[in-house]
């Protein structure tokens, strides 16, 4: 055993890596202290140990030695971080392609912050002067391994605040996963069957117009609230409403399945979703016709595929032709289109149509992280609050302008405005800027809004109804289908306040590829690539 010390403290005395590896540890501590990392020590220790082990360190042995360790490092850092798990990474970057080099340096300036390079320098310094005591900084940093996360542990994280009920709040902590499954089982029951509108009923079209990157919470940042005067002209506006996800592809499958109750991420995903979970297929077999506009060619996130086997097969889709491109995307070269220009040409086409009821399904993603205007060179170098408002501001205005044109059509129509998802404008050392893998209810809260336009309502005062209650997309389809029961633009049609008091509720979950976050009674779980459920502090939250 003593021959076995000597060898190790001889070992330990003649590594020279000593120094980088005490920066590694020291920055993983740094990062576990800011809630960036969770740290595991039991892996930790055994990487330690394998740094520690003696080995022939010449030729080959030395490089061998060197490679493995090193991939072994990244690999547990990877692991320990709250980013998906490298195939799912691989998977969203398959589908959505990779962005431009001036986005990329773009997010690295937003996700990496002063402090934390500063804080990475100190480490640095203090292990350049430990580098002489290699012993006592290797005992040390193995103490400090251990120790780190049973010090964090003697602070119990505040939790979200409001009144819950203890009995709650202690099966919350215990099993998510069961309510999860409960859950899901109640949504399944759930479903809605849109009625043939009576004989004489009021006809009206539907506009659907489903904006990439605005939640809540962006809008706070661009000084932004449900009181805002953009959002005042709604008849009703939905400030509890979850989209479930942080990405674009599964929110647009979500709202094409809206028929249905909210389903996980992999029922959504799947290729047996029955037809009547399908919102426009519903709508055309009331007699609408349908239509597709959107401000990108639809190649990004698989649109086009999505949009076909969600109950869009055989909609109009409507063209780029003679329209200049207004923006560039986040990739660096694919064009966007105006959405006002994108929408007047749909009109053109529905005010040729002889079509008593039409549908349209409209995407924009000008709001987009790293999109930027035509000729804009800059662009990555602006605070990204400043450029973020830049871009809202043109897109609501081109919404008010649709509004301007549909009121000036004098067609009767349900103008149902709802995101995506957030940009995730802001971030914490949990999820940096301009991610949303962890779909955080910051990210999935966003604004849902309906507008009634027609002859009807033109000329009057908006009297709005605000839900607050948790919905989700469910509440679109439903509301949709009572409008279609009793046209609001009939004589018999049914008051705000009681069709708002009627709209089904729909609990708070979200989840992407790489994770579930759950809330139940007012405390927030997170199911990540360790398959753990984890508690999210209000420091995560953020």
């Amino acid at each position: 055993m003593k021959q076995l010390a000597g060898t190790i403290g001889r070992h330990i005395d003649a590594t020279d890596q000593i120094m980088l590896w005490n920066v590694y540890f020291l920055i993983k501590i740094c990062l576990y202290a800011i809630d960036a990392i969770n740290l595991n020590v039991g892996t930790n220790l055994l990487l330690f140990l394998a740094i520690l082990l003696p080995l022939p360190r010449r030729g080959w042995w030395r490089s061998c030695r060197t490679t493995a360790l090193a991939v072994a490092a990244v690999l547990v850092l990877w692991h320990e971080s709250w980013l998906p798990s490298p195939g799912d990474t691989y998977r969203l970057l398959a589908d959505h392609g990779l962005p431009s080099v001036a986005y990329m340096g773009s997010f690295m300036k937003g996700a990496v912050s002063m402090s934390v390079v500063c804080s990475f320098g100190v480490v640095v310094v203090v292990s350049y002067l430990l580098r002489s005591f290699k012993r006592v900084s290797i005992v040390a940093m193995a103490a400090v391994i251990t120790v780190s996360p049973l010090l964090k542990g003697f602070g119990d994280p505040a939790r979200p605040g409001g009144v819950i009920q203890v009995e709650e709040a202690e099966a919350a902590e215990k099993d998510p996963a069961k309510y999860l499954e409960s859950f899901y089982a109640r949504e399944s029951e759930r479903m809605i069957v849109f009625k043939q509108p009576q004989a004489g009923s009021v006809p009206f079209d539907v506009v659907v117009l489903h904006l990439c990157s605005l939640s809540w919470d962006d809008l706070e940042q661009i000084g932004m609230s449900p009181e805002s005067p953009f959002f005042r002209e709604f008849d009703y506006l939905f400030t509890n409403f979850n989209s479930a996800t942080g990405y674009s592809g599964p929110a647009v499958m979500r709202l094409l399945q809206a028929n249905g109750g909210q389903r996980s991420h992999g029922d959504v995903h799947g290729s047996a979703t029955p037809k009547e979970y399908f919102l426009f297929e519903s709508l055309a077999s009331l007699g609408y016709e349908r239509y597709i506009a959107m401000d990108h060619d639809g190649k990004y996130g698989n649109y086009n595929s999505a949009l076909k086997k969600n109950g869009l097969n055989g909609a109009r889709l409507i063209n780029h032709d003679s329209l200049s491109s207004a923006a560039v995307f986040f990739d660096g070269k694919t064009p966007l289109y105006s959405d006002q220009a994108m929408f007047r040409k749909w009109l053109d086409v529905r005010n040729g149509s002889k079509a008593e009821r039409a549908a349209l399904y409209f995407n924009s993603v000008l709001m987009h992280a790293g999109t930027h205007w035509v000729g804009e060179k800059k662009w990555a170098g602006r605070d990204p609050r400043d450029q973020y408002k830049d871009v809202a501001s043109v897109v609501q205005k081109d919404i008010v302008r649709m509004i301007d044109l549909l009121k000036a059509s004098k067609r009767n129509t349900v103008l149902v405005l709802v995101s995506e998802h957030g940009r995730a404008l802001t971030g914490s050392p949990f999820q940096p800027p301009d991610m949303r893998d962890v779909p955080l209810p910051k990210i999935t809260k966003v604004p849902m809004a309906v507008k009634l336009i027609g002859p009807k309502f033109n000329g009057a005062r908006v009297n709005q109804t605000v839900v607050s209650k948790p919905t989700s997309y469910f509440a679109i389809s439903w509301l949709l289908a009572r409008f279609m029961e009793r046209s609001p633009f009939g004589p018999t049609a049914e008051t705000p306040q009681e069709l708002a008091g009627r709209i089904p509720r729909t609990d708070f979950v979200a989840e992407n590829d790489s994770g579930k976050v759950v809330e139940i009674a007012g405390v927030y779980h997170y199911l990540g690539k360790t398959k753990r459920w984890v508690q999210l502090t209000p420091a995560q939250l953020k």
